[in-house]
C-alpha cells in the first residue's frame, strides 16, 4: 500500500492523505497547544503528553473511513499496548478483561466515557453491579456462548452504553473479554474482524500468563490437600511451608464443601470464583474440585461473630451459583478456626453436614453450618449402632403392628407431628386431614402405646427411633408432602 510523507509545523506523518487530513482536523486544537494530545506507548510509538511538536507514526486502519485491516502481526508486550492499537484502529475506547473481569488493558479516554467504563478503570475491575446487571439481562450468557463479536445495546440501568464485545476463549475455556465502546462509528463487518484478530492475540497472551498461574495454583492445591489430610505435624511447619510458597495465611479461616448434582468443570469453577469476588468482605484462599464437589478455604476481612452472617453468605452463594449453572447445590461449612492443624477436622465437619443432609434431606434442608448442627451430629453414629443390632425399637413396635393390622397411618402421623414441632395446624395440613382428626389419632396413639408425647424422654426417644430406623420411609413421606 502506498504511503506519502509531509512535514508541517514540525509534525511528520506516515499515512494516506485522507487519514492525514482527518487526523489533522480532529486534533487541530492540540496542534495549537490549547489541549494535550493523549497517546500511549505502543511498538514504534513515542510517549506524547502535552506536547505540540512531536513525531508520530500513525497506523492505517480507521474504523469508518477504510476497510483496510490493521496490522497485528507484531509482538505486544502487554494488553495495554494491544488495547491502544485496537483503539487507534477503530477510533473507539477499548477495555480488555481477564476471566474474572479484572482489567488487564485499556485505552485512553479520547472521548467522553460512560459510568460503567469509568468505574471499571478506576477500580481495575468491572463493578459487581454491572456484572450482575448484565447477567440478569442475559448479555453475559449470550457473549460467553458466541464464538464471534456481538453488538450489545445500551444497558442504562448499570451505566453501560452500546458495545461491540467478544469473549476471549481457548476451546471451551473462557480466558477474558474485549469491550469496544460503540459510538456509532464502528463499520459493520470490519470492526468485528479487527476485534476477532485482537481476541486471538489476547488469548495467546492470557494462555501464557495462565501457564505460570497454573503452576502456582498446582503448588497451592497440593498444600491445601496436605492441610485437609493431616500431613503436617506442627503449626510452625505449616506456616514455614506457606511462607516458602508465598502463601499469606489469614488469621482465621473456614472450610466449606459444595456438592452439585452435576460434574464440576472449569466453567463451574470459574463462575464460582466470580461469585466469590462479588463479596468484598471475604477472601478465597484455596479451592480444589473433586468430581461433583468444590472444597474451599476462605476467610473474612472483618471478623464474623454472628452465625447468621456466615449462614447468609453461604446460602446466597449456593443459590446464585445454582441458578447460574442450572444445578442443585448443597453445602456444609465448618466453624471458624485459627490453627491450621485443625484444617482436617474442619474438613470432616463440613463433610458431616453433607452426609446428614443426604440421610434426611427434608429435616436438614436449612442446615449449612456445623456450629448449628445440634443433635443431628449423632444421627450417623446412632444409625451405625442400630445396624449392628438385630432387634428393632420396642417403642415403635405397637404402632407398626397397629398400622399393619388396621391399615392406619399412626407411624406417619407421629413422625409428621414431631417433625413439625408439635404444631397441630401445620401437621394436619401436611397430612391433609382436619385438626380434630389429628387430635383423635394422637389420643389413639397414646392409648396403644400407653405413653404420652408430653413426656420428654419418650418423645425424644421415639423421634430418634423413627429417624434412624425408618429413614427411607420418612424421606418418602416428606418428599410426597413437599
Amino acid at each position: 500500500m502506498g504511503q506519502s510523507g509531509e512535514r508541517s509545523s514540525g509534525l511528520f506523518f506516515v499515512a494516506r492523505p485522507e487519514i492525514l487530513l482527518q487526523f489533522a482536523l480532529s486534533n487541530y486544537t492540540g496542534l495549537t497547544g490549547s489541549r494535550p494530545i493523549v497517546s500511549r506507548k505502543a511498538a514504534g510509538y513515542n510517549e506524547i503528553t502535552n506536547k505540540t511538536r512531536f513525531r508520530l507514526f500513525f497506523q492505517v486502519g480507521v474504523g469508518t473511513m477504510t476497510d483496510s485491516e490493521p496490522s497485528f502481526d507484531r509482538f505486544f508486550d502487554s494488553m495495554e499496548s494491544l488495547a491502544d492499537t485496537l483503539s487507534e484502529s477503530l477510533q473507539s475506547q477499548v477495555t480488555i478483561e481477564d476471566s474474572n473481569h479484572h482489567v488487564i488493558g485499556y485505552s485512553s479516554h479520547q472521548f467522553e466515557s460512560d459510568p460503567a467504563r469509568i468505574s471499571t478503570i478506576i477500580g481495575k475491575r468491572v463493578p459487581n453491579t454491572v456484572i450482575i446487571g448484565l447477567r440478569k439481562k442475559g448479555v453475559m450468557h449470550q457473549l460467553e456462548n458466541t464464538a464471534h463479536p456481538i453488538r450489545i445495546p445500551a444497558v442504562m440501568e448499570v451505566g453501560l452504553g452500546p458495545r461491540l464485545a467478544m469473549c476471549i476463549r481457548h476451546h471451551q475455556e473462557i480466558l477474558g473479554y474485549i469491550w469496544v465502546v460503540d459510538r456509532g462509528n464502528l463499520a459493520e463487518g470490519h470492526a468485528e474482524r479487527v476485534v476477532e484478530k485482537a481476541a486471538g492475540i489476547a488469548g495467546r497472551y492470557l494462555l501464557k500468563q495462565r501457564g505460570w498461574k497454573t503452576r502456582q495454583e498446582k503448588a497451592h492445591e497440593d498444600f491445601f490437600w496436605k492441610l485437609l489430610t493431616s500431613h503436617y505435624e506442627t503449626e510452625p511447619r505449616i506456616r514455614q511451608e506457606a511462607e516458602g510458597s508465598s502463601i499469606l495465611l489469614p488469621e482465621s479461616y473456614y472450610i466449606g464443601v459444595l456438592e452439585s448434582d452435576k460434574t464440576v468443570d472449569d466453567r463451574f469453577v470459574q463462575r464460582f470464583r466470580q461469585l466469590m469476588e462479588t463479596d468484598a468482605n471475604q477472601r478465597l484462599l484455596f479451592l480444589t474440585a473433586e468430581h461433583n464437589r468444590l472444597i474451599i478455604l476462605f476467610s473474612f476481612l472483618f471478623p464474623v461473630e454472628e452465625p447468621e452472617r456466615l449462614f447468609s453468605f453461604v446460602q446466597k452463594l449456593i443459590q446464585e451459583l445454582g441458578q447460574s449453572e442450572s444445578c442443585v447445590l448443597t453445602a456444609g461449612c465448618s466453624p471458624g478456626y485459627r490453627e491450621y492443624l485443625s484444617a482436617a477436622a474442619a474438613y470432616r465437619e463440613a463433610l458431616t453436614i453433607l452426609e446428614i443432609k443426604k440421610l434426611l434431606p427434608y429435616h436438614t434442608r436449612h442446615l449449612l453450618l456445623y456450629e448449628e448442627i445440634g443433635f443431628w451430629a449423632y444421627i450417623p453414629a446412632i444409625m451405625e449402632q442400630k445396624r449392628s443390632r438385630t432387634r428393632n425399637s420396642r417403642l415403635l413396635y405397637p404402632l407398626k403392628a397397629h398400622d399393619r393390622e388396621h391399615k392406619s397411618d399412626f407411624l406417619k402421623t407421629i413422625a409428621v407431628y414431631l417433625t413439625l414441632n408439635g404444631n397441630l395446624k401445620e401437621a394436619a395440613a401436611f397430612l391433609h386431614i382436619h385438626t380434630n382428626t389429628l387430635m383423635y389419632r394422637l389420643n389413639r396413639i397414646a392409648e396403644i402405646t400407653g405413653r404420652s408425647l408430653k413426656e420428654t424422654e419418650y418423645r425424644t426417644s421415639v423421634y430418634l427411633d423413627i429417624l434412624t430406623e425408618e429413614t427411607a420411609q420418612v424421606n418418602s413421606w416428606f418428599q410426597e408432602g413437599q
